[in-house]
């Protein structure tokens, strides 16, 4: 009975907090929906580059048979551009090099972005498929085409690479966005956060000491994590400057969003909550498991919103196809945008709540 009697006490104490409530039970719904909106289907619309080296009767039927491609959306090139790949404007380049001799002969090169991992073996598949079926169309030659695959990147990957850069900008959001998120709580109900504000010390230097503070344990959390990677993994890493700087952000604009939290909910169980439940969308939103084009095409308008979307992008471009700034500058610009008006909006927010 007593048993009884501190459950239902239990319950009435949580149910009472309709905020969290509300954070509790839209969790699996949300979650799942977005899973299920991400995962929606096999890769479509890829971006692809086409360079038909030899234009005869055969290449060209190829080339426009890629190019009307259901799964593609294709464009021609002279040359294989690498700056397409560095820059994320494509997922990879088809080479049609085919003779028009008897008998046919040749081949047909496909060069993908190694960051859109599942991509490549739709490509493969349908080009493969596109070969057959002109070939049937011409069955009184004979044909000899062979069909190649690579990845278009300096560096000598392995499976882990693909994850592992994503993992250096996870690791610092899991960390930073709860240590944030419970900052500005623990001091209300400690009662310390309205003492804090009739100190001499303004209200913008408790929130920026606060975040420096905040930021100086995410910048640590960033180098042990990505030391821990490449000492224990052998990771590839392009550009160390530029890890450094998307780490950087990627800290920084943690950092601000769990302030955020911090000013919008009221007891350290709700900022756990809602800075968890942020943490699961960003791990889902930013990539990690599938590429984008697996996404119903109006989640991928929502996931080009999230800002770490946009780290873990570059991270992996700099560290598995060797891009530099001009090629992910974009991202860098994006995320400095966010950082800002999370900063303000929290300074905002918690300025109008200490008055």
């Amino acid at each position: 009975m007593n048993l009884l009697t501190i459950a239902f006490y239990e319950l009435r104490r949580i149910f009472r907090n309709h905020r969290l409530v509300l954070l509790v039970l839209s969790q699996p719904i949300v979650i799942a929906i977005i899973v299920g909106l991400i995962v929606f289907q096999d890769p479509k619309d890829i971006k692809l580059g086409i360079v038909n080296k030899n234009n005869n009767v055969y290449s060209t039927q190829l080339k426009e048979k890629l190019k009307n491609n259901e799964n593609f959306i294709a464009s021609d090139y002279s040359e294989v551009d690498t700056n397409e790949i560095k820059n994320g404007n494509l997922r990879g380049f088809i080479v049609i090099d085919i003779n028009d001799t008897t008998p046919i002969s040749g081949q047909v090169e496909i060069l993908n972005d190694p960051t859109g991992r599942t991509v490549k073996y739709v490509v493969e598949g349908e080009v493969n498929k596109t070969i057959t079926e002109i070939s049937k169309n011409i069955a009184l030659k004979s044909i000899s085409i062979e069909q190649k695959s690579s990845d278009l990147t300096p560096f000598k990957l392995k499976n882990f690479d693909y994850f592992a850069s994503a993992m250096m900008v996870l690791l610092i959001i899991l960390v930073t966005i709860n240590l944030s998120g419970i900052s500005i709580t623990t001091e209300r109900a400690t009662g310390t956060f309205e003492r804090l504000f009739v100190t001499p010390y303004s209200k913008v230097d408790v929130i920026f000491g606060k975040a420096l503070a905040l930021f100086l344990v995410g910048t640590i959390v960033a180098c042990i994590g990505t030391a821990s990677l490449y000492l224990i993994f052998s990771v590839s890493i392009g550009s160390l400057a530029l890890v450094a700087l998307i780490n950087l952000l990627v800290v920084a604009t943690s950092v601000t969003l769990g302030l955020l939290v911090s000013s919008i909910t009221y007891s350290v169980v709700e900022s756990v909550q809602l800075a968890m439940y942020l943490f699961f969308i960003s791990v889902l939103t930013t990539a990690i498991f599938t590429p984008i084009e697996t996404a119903n095409k109006y989640m991928a308008q929502v996931i080009k919103v999230v800002p770490f979307y946009y780290a873990v992008d570059a991270s992996r471009r700099v560290n598995m196809v060797d891009a530099h700034w001009e090629n992910i500058a974009t991202n860098i610009y994006i995320l400095i945008g966010t950082f800002l008006f999370f900063l303000l909006l929290s300074i905002v927010l918690l300025r109008r709540e200490a008055k």
